[in-house]
């Protein structure tokens, strides 16, 4: 996803002269430093200075220009005043905030630099699109289409590589989500690099067993395919590298309790402090990965639970 990103980064700032690309100091691990070679006079290295690269992102927004500002996510908790103040400007900035290292999927890098509760601060915040992104090929799409518009966006991307598994030019809507694969026994509703883990236990559950939402934009949630699916089966199942709280499952969670009632369950990580290790070994611990979504999935439907 990082290569996706700053890969898409270069060709944007071809078709657009007026893009500006900011970070924190953490450009080799963003991969934003793909930018700066291409466009060194276009490029602001901020340093271990969150609050302040937030504050001149929001500034050069506020002068017309596009702006991406790129940082290792747990390091924005520093600026979470500077981003929510920077959204009350209104809807004229054009503003991505590029998170990676996200989940636990950031591994040996450490307990202290995985990142679970980013997407509920940000849902917090009024005005900002949130964007999870499934795979390499997506990013490309997903920067393309959100440099088109402006808007404040948060950008979430992953440590580790994960297999890309759309053709070019991947499927991108703000706000769509996709049903990509059929079922009926139960949806799965699953959120950015986790797609793929979902997809893999739908394989493994067995044709017309697992019907797979692919949530590309967490706000706004696209609660019509949501919806569409819950009724059809009856049971929905979130998966997530985020705690739970104030994630994808409470964000469907809340959409079903207004609407459509609905029995769930959910594979993500409760509310703890989590600890290091590498990516698929974490995912095995706090039971992440696809034999985890099989396995609650199976005993959901087939273990006559309520």
């Amino acid at each position: 996803m990082r290569e996706g990103f700053g890969e898409a980064l270069v060709e944007a700032g071809k078709r657009w002269p007026d893009l500006r690309v900011l970070d924190a100091g953490t450009k080799n691990s963003t991969m934003s430093e793909l930018f700066q070679r291409a466009f060194p006079d276009r490029f602001y290295t901020l340093g271990i200075n969150e609050p302040g690269m937030i504050g001149l992102a929001a500034g050069i927004a506020m002068a017309g220009r596009r702006v991406v500002a790129c940082d290792m996510s747990v390091f924005l908790h520093h600026a979470y005043a500077h981003i929510r103040a920077a959204a009350r400007q209104g809807d004229d900035l054009h503003l991505v905030i590029t998170a990676s290292h996200t989940g636990v999927a950031v591994g040996p890098d450490g307990a202290s630099a995985q990142d679970t509760t980013d997407l509920a601060r940000m849902r917090l915040i009024p005005n900002f699109i949130i964007v999870t992104p499934w795979d390499g090929a997506q990013v490309r799409r997903i920067v393309e289409v959100i440099l088109e518009e402006k808007g404040c966006y948060y950008l979430r991307l992953n440590r580790p590589k994960i297999p890309v598994f759309l053709k070019e030019p991947a499927p991108f809507e703000i706000g769509r989500a996709y049903r990509l694969r059929e079922g009926e026994r139960v949806t799965v509703v699953a959120l950015g690099d986790k797609v793929y883990s979902a997809l893999t236990a739908a394989e493994a559950l067995g044709d017309g067993y697992a019907d797979v939402i692919g949530v590309a934009t967490l706000e706004p949630l696209d609660v019509d395919t949501i919806l569409a699916s819950a009724a059809r089966t009856g049971r929905v199942v979130t998966v997530e590298d985020h705690m739970y709280v104030g994630g994808l499952f409470e964000s469907v969670a809340g959409l079903l309790a207004r609407r459509h009632p609905t029995k769930m369950r959910r594979v993500g990580l409760d509310r703890l402090f989590t600890t290091s290790g590498e990516p698929d070994e974490l995912a095995r611990i706090y039971e992440l990965d696809t034999k985890a979504v099989v396995h609650v999935c199976r005993e959901f439907v087939e273990g006559g639970a309520g």
